[in-house]
């Protein structure tokens, strides 16, 4: 049998192939760990693993407090194994388990990298696949979401793997196929329950191959044995937590919000090159149009696997984007599309032209694109602590047009408290630690269940493991999860605005500049409109309100904000405790510069009197919820 050209191309020199691969896998270890972070939330997992660690079980607060589910389930026991077995505390090992994931999810690309075919079904030449690859080493969000403390990294080395294992050649798919692709499911779901999706597009795939005869139906269901471990967790769940889903669902999922998930997403496209997606995909599609016209549906058909990879992708990313409305960080719910959208452009040029010429220019085209959002990175290096610094001066005269309309859509969804920047989380996370330096033991209390009380529930709840922590935005509370979403305080309008704002133009020149807007917004909330603090509204609503000019909003663009404002809505922090909530418990524990002190109630909070509260205040929601 006589070598073909192609042949000679991929064996030429396959040291070369794994030396690369190497590189490329060392550059992931070194930019994941330069871009190592913890954010606050991280600790929510570790307070979890710090209670099965101590005995107390999979629980927020230990009884007589019912247990609540606030964690990803998987995540948590991979730390507490860790824990256990090596004596190593969740926050030193969530980022260097987090990094081990992402050298996985490297390793699995690589080997979808170096599958690609061309349009006549043989192998692409090593350079495409390679080129891809290091395009999505190179990509930021890829390499940011390798740490955090968060079970990101672990639910996309499965969803990754589940994927890339759909695309596999049907004449590739030995009995063992579908078992690991229920594995993979099943890894995803145990993760987060996001993963649910996986297992139920696997379980119908398994239906699909029955009916096509492709596999008898005793083989499926062994294939699909796996996937029995998540409904085994999903029982459990029900019988100890008392819910088919964890609680932060409850907390976090409102109303749909779709002009904030289009926002997002938008901004995600733009810094991750995911904009040119869209025209690689029309192209391909009228290519293979034309190519399988009277075929398309039969193939459709015999590609069961692949086709729910991708519709299971598609939704995922919708859910949060036309659902939820994104997320609270900067693209974490999308990372995982980076690298699926880089092979994907590849393998769609590959086809297009049968050649590795247009797959390579694709994707370093990609590569090109993404480069924003480092960019955006070194523009925002110095963060402060509000989190919010606009990069339209810093750009190029060229590009400012366009990067004006990024900063309007950064800061309406920074003020939503949705995509905050990862370095920001780390400012936030310094910040906490100046109070809670290390493990603050509360050993005088007056009665057994001291609680502290907070919205930023992380580095409290695995600082203070003594005490009770009531978490005021619901992520790990029954009550404030399921208690409907209030307004406080007098509704913003333009009309409250407007003797304000016509009070602040002092020079009466129909425009409010910065210092003046600054200043009106401090007499509205009588708050000290100096310092870093008192710079970001108004940042905010310039670059959100201002179009005549960069630098000044007009009376009627400033009045208007209060009509904007009315009813603004922010990322996981609309639940409140109902009124009287946080009284029946009566927290008593304050803490200063890791010191704690603790304040004797006038009744002493019992086991018997936690039961009754909670009893009593589930009771109530419930009532309210089924008057709804």
């Amino acid at each position: 049998m006589t070598s073909t050209p192609l042949a000679s191309e991929r064996t030429k020199l396959p040291w070369l192939r794994w030396l690369v691969i190497a590189a490329l896998l060392a550059i992931t270890i070194f930019g994941a760990a330069q871009l190592a972070f913890l954010c606050d939330d991280a600790f929510i997992h570790f307070r979890y693993v710090a209670n099965a660690h101590a005995g107390r079980g999979l629980v927020w607060n230990p009884a007589p407090f019912q247990p609540v589910e606030g964690m990803g389930f998987l995540w948590v026991m991979v730390l507490w194994g860790i824990w256990s077995c090596f004596g190593v505390a969740p926050p030193d090992a969530a980022n260097p388990f987090s990094i081990l994931c992402g050298v996985g999810q490297v390793v699995l690309l690589a080997i979808a990298a170096l599958r690609l075919r061309r349009r006549d079904g043989s192998r692409l030449p090593d350079a495409v696949g390679l080129c891809a690859l290091a395009v999505i080493v190179g990509n930021r969000t890829f390499l940011q979401w390798m740490t955090s403390g968060l079970d990101a990294a672990l639910f996309n080395l499965a969803f990754l793997a589940w994927v890339l294992h759909a695309f596999r050649a049907p004449e590739r798919r030995g009995r063992g196929w579908l078992a690991l692709w229920s594995l993979a499911a099943a890894v995803a779901a145990l993760t987060r329950p996001d993963g649910l999706l996986l297992v139920c597009a696997t379980a119908a795939v398994g239906g699909v191959l029955v009916v096509q005869q492709q596999q008898r139906w005793r083989h499926v269901l062994w294939g699909l044995a796996p996937l029995l471990l998540v409904v085994a967790q999903v029982l459990w769940r029900r019988s100890y937590y008392g819910e088919w889903l964890p609680n932060t669902y409850y907390a976090k999922v409102v109303a749909a919000w779709p002009e904030a998930g289009r926002r997002y997403f938008a901004c995600f496209a733009m810094e991750n090159g995911a904009w040119l997606w869209g025209p690689v995909l029309l192209v391909w599609l009228g290519s293979e149009w034309r190519r399988f016209q009277r075929a398309t549906w039969r193939v459709l058909w015999l590609a069961a696997p692949a086709l729910a990879a991708i519709g299971a992708t598609v939704f995922h990313a919708s859910y949060y984007v036309l659902k939820v409305g994104g997320d609270h960080f900067e693209y974490r719910v999308l990372c995982e599309l980076v690298p699926l959208g880089v092979l994907a452009c590849a393998a769609m040029a590959a086809r297009i032209s049968n050649g590795p010429r247009l797959p390579i220019v694709t994707v370093l085209c990609l590569g090109l694109a993404s480069s924003a959002s480092w960019l955006h990175l070194a523009w925002t290096r110095d963060m402060p602590m509000h989190g919010w610094r606009p990069i339209t001066q810093q750009a190029p005269a060229f590009a400012r047009p366009l990067v004006r309309w990024f900063d309007r859509q950064q800061a309406w969804l920074v003020f939503r408290n949705i995509g905050l920047r990862c370095n920001h989380h780390a400012i936030i996370l310094r910040a906490f630690m100046e109070h809670f330096p290390h493990i603050v033991r509360v050993a005088d209390s007056p009665d057994a269940f001291p609680m502290f009380a907070t919205g930023a529930v992380g580095i409290p709840s695995w600082s203070l493991p003594d005490c009770a922590i009531l978490d005021l935005h619901g992520l790990n509370d029954w009550v404030v999860a399921r208690t409907p979403v209030r307004g406080f305080g007098e509704p913003l309008s333009s009309e409250r605005f407007r003797p304000f704002l016509l009070a602040a133009d002092v020079d009466k020149d129909g425009w409010l500049d910065f210092q003046e807007l600054r200043a009106c917004i401090g007499r509205i909330g009588g708050g000290d409109p100096t310092g870093e603090g008192g710079d970001y509204l108004p940042s905010v609503f310039l670059a959100i309100y201002a179009h005549e000019r960069d630098d000044a909003l007009t009376l009627d663009e400033a009045i208007g904000i209060g009509d904007s404002l009315a009813n603004v809505r922010s990322m996981a922090h609309e639940r409140h405790p109902p009124e009287g909530y946080v009284e029946a418990f009566e927290p008593n524990v304050g803490v200063h510069h890791g010191v704690a002190s603790v304040t004797a109630r006038k009744v002493p909070l019992t086991a018997e009197r936690v039961r009754a509260i909670e009893a009593e205040w589930r009771a109530k929601v419930e009532r309210e919820r089924a008057g709804r």
